[in-house]
């Protein structure tokens, strides 16, 4: 599953995830979280050295339109309240509401399917058709590494041919590459930029939910947890001494 946020204006990706699971709650929030991260650090875990200029996007958007289903959840009240972003959801059977992010379907896949051994093509499960599977050599890191790769491309050199200019940009010469745009749009545009610490991005929006203390630790969906707060209060040896009780908890599944 790759999920990609894309700024309107430049066609940027300012954020990215890739991973195992299906669409979810779960994937929506890393991709938006992504958009807050430094992504010098977040690249340089796949072992991909850029400058900040290679992908300057860290900053929250100020305006978040998804697809009805993932943002449509009562989870997102946290990302409106904790840092005043105003959702919206395009309407069902509408994906030409949001082609910009539709088109990434097709555009991204067309980058990497030449290169990645197990690309799962059309007449997959077709009588007679191939078992893509069987190829497959990557592991998780080194497929998000390619999918990073490609993302750089995409903003850095790839043209958009048919960008809609407006008078101010056609005005000033601005070339129809995301990263310009990008630069063009911050200077012109939107002005100031809200930045967040990513860790405080991930705990807004993760889920949430009740652990249980016990003698042992904070037990939650049968794992057992600690934390600094609770060995300063002393709540192992209570729950030893008075019975367990409920926290309320931001988990990462």
């Amino acid at each position: 599953m790759i999920y990609v946020v894309i700024d309107v204006f430049s066609r940027m990706i300012v954020g990215l995830y890739v991973g195992l699971e299906g669409p979810s709650w779960v994937t929506a929030m890393m991709a938006l979280a992504n958009t807050a991260a430094d992504k010098v650090e977040y690249c340089k875990k796949f072992g991909i050295d850029i400058e900040p200029e290679d992908w300057p996007c860290h900053f929250l958007p100020g305006v978040l339109l998804g697809d009805r289903g993932e943002i449509e959840s009562a989870k997102i009240d946290a990302l409106i309240n904790n840092f005043n972003v105003a959702v919206e959801n395009a309407a069902a059977y509408r994906a030409d509401w949001k082609g910009i992010i539709e088109q990434h379907f097709n555009l991204l896949p067309a980058m990497f399917k030449p290169y990645v051994p197990g690309y799962i093509e059309q007449d997959f499960r077709a009588r007679g058709g191939k078992d893509y599977r069987l190829d497959a050599v990557l592991d998780i890191d080194e497929f998000t590494r390619i999918v990073i790769e490609c993302t750089l491309y995409k903003n850095n050199n790839q043209e958009i041919t048919k960008y809609d200019k407006d008078r101010d940009v056609k005005a000033d010469g601005v070339p129809p590459i995301p990263v310009d745009l990008w630069g063009w749009g911050r200077t012109f545009r939107t002005g100031a930029m809200r930045s967040f610490p990513q860790d405080f991005v991930e705990f807004s929006l993760m889920p949430t939910d009740k652990a249980v203390v016990t003698t042992f630790g904070i037990r939650h969906k049968g794992s057992f947890y600690t934390c600094a707060k609770a060995m300063e209060e002393r709540w192992f040896d209570q729950a030893r001494q008075k019975g367990t009780w409920e926290v309320d908890i931001s988990y990462d599944p």
